[in-house]
């Protein structure tokens, strides 16, 4: 073998992605069912319409979710994780802006011990006073920690500024944290977990009996109906620049942005691969240009941050205070020229394979499955969202792209943030 010669490489074919087998229980219940593997373990997913945007102050949803862990009507919090160790699982509530999923990994075997067990931490957590007192302490001195990183001020300064006083804007602060009460988070869990109707995924071994049990334990509770009408966010603010000083600190962080489109865009596909090209992975051009050509930083990138009702764009670095401005000029250059030129056909073609490869390499069992059939779900995207995307990302000519960039980057239209010494 001479490896001095490349090996050949070849177009990838596109993959048919899997259909998710939903059902619908006569209390209005989706489960979504995606059976794959060899392996007897599986994933269950209940996600509800219970993140942030679902409360009217900052950190109530995630404290609130987090609590819903430290006990029961029958169980403490230790007897709780005594029991799941037991069996080998795994659970933990996440929280987003949009939704909250409690998620529960284990061996087939188990499930039937398992899910009455996971069905009463979501309906009888009782919120211990005690437990409350130490997590809100812990929160804030998270808190606390977290507004001490130049990173993450200005990555919550953009939203707020993208986003004002909205479930998207708000930020919390160790003071505002510490206005939240036990009683804040009772009132959050009676009106979120307890009401509102979730949608279930199962992934890895599923069988009939698995699909069975689901319904027989939570097919016959009463949900609402969910609101589908979008909460109203304001406008977009006028374009602001923040510069935040930070004393002692060791690099500078930028974060520049704006309000974007989202997966049910049409522009949403094409958009994602001229934001690779940008600065999407690691062959980037402001990769290249940033870091490898003018060393201002250890890696750059940009993204687009796909919200239910409204989603946003953003170029993020951390750098050193004098090559601040440089670093922003040169980012707003390079938005420049995918708007003036068009991308050459060979670094167009990288881009998709890699956007294409990376696809692939998600679809590699079960679990990564049902990440994206929840995706579609619980955003009611078309069945189809992951066939066009492969469509329209080999599809995608540089003339389309240099319109989309016309289209969607305004170098003199962004937010800007700089937060350091």
């Amino acid at each position: 073998m001479n490896r001095e010669i490349a090996p050949k490489s070849f177009p990838l074919e596109r993959i048919k992605f899997p259909s998710s087998n939903p059902i619908t229980l006569d209390n209005g219940v989706q489960i979504h069912s995606i059976s794959l593997g060899e392996q007897d373990v599986f994933k269950f997913e209940y996600t509800i319409r219970a993140g942030a945007t679902e409360a009217d102050k900052a950190g109530i949803a995630s404290l609130a979710n987090a609590l819903m862990k430290r006990g029961t009507s029958t169980k403490s919090a230790q007897e709780i994780n005594t029991l799941f160790d037991f069996y080998g699982a795994f659970w933990d509530i996440q929280t987003s802006f949009d939704h909250a999923t409690c998620t529960l990994y284990g061996l087939k075997k188990h499930f039937k011990a398992l899910l009455p067990e996971l069905k009463a931490i979501l309906f009888e957590a009782n919120f211990p006073q005690q437990e409350f007192d130490k997590e809100i302490e812990i929160e804030i001195q998270k808190n606390r920690l977290n507004w001490q990183k130049t990173s993450f001020m200005a990555s919550q300064t953009i939203r707020n500024q993208l986003f004002g006083d909205t479930g998207y804007g708000r930020i919390s602060t160790p003071e505002s944290l510490a206005l939240i009460t036990n009683k804040d988070l009772i009132a959050f869990h009676t009106n979120t977990w307890l009401k509102k109707s979730p949608m279930i995924f199962l992934s890895g071994k599923i069988s009939t009996d698995e699909i069975h049990l689901v319904k027989e334990l939570f097919g016959t509770i009463s949900f609402q109906a969910n609101d589908v009408s979008d909460p109203i966010y304001a406008n977009p603010a006028p374009t602001l620049k923040t510069k935040k000083f930070k004393e002692n600190a060791q690099q500078s962080s930028i974060r520049l942005g704006h309000r974007s489109i989202g997966r049910a865009d049409a522009d949403y596909f094409k958009f994602t691969v001229l934001n690779t090209v940008l600065g999407g992975f690691f062959g980037s051009r402001l990769q290249k240009n940033i870091r490898e050509e003018k060393g201002f930083t250890y890696g750059i990138s940009s993204s687009i941050v796909p919200l239910a009702h409204g989603s946003y764009w953003v170029v993020g670095t951390d750098i050193n205070k004098e090559h601040v401005e440089a670093t922003c000029a040169e980012i707003k250059k390079e938005m420049q020229i995918l708007r003036d030129e068009l991308i050459p056909d060979d670094e167009l073609t990288i881009v998709k394979n890699y956007l294409l490869g990376s696809f692939v390499g998600e679809l590699t069992q079960a679990f990564d499955i049902a990440d994206k059939v929840k995706v579609i779900a619980m955003e009611g995207l078309d069945p189809d969202f992951y066939d066009q995307f492969q469509e329209q990302i080999t599809a995608c000519t540089p003339e389309e792209l240099k319109d989309l960039a016309n289209k969607y980057l305004h170098p003199l239209d962004l937010h800007e943030v700089v937060v350091g010494a």
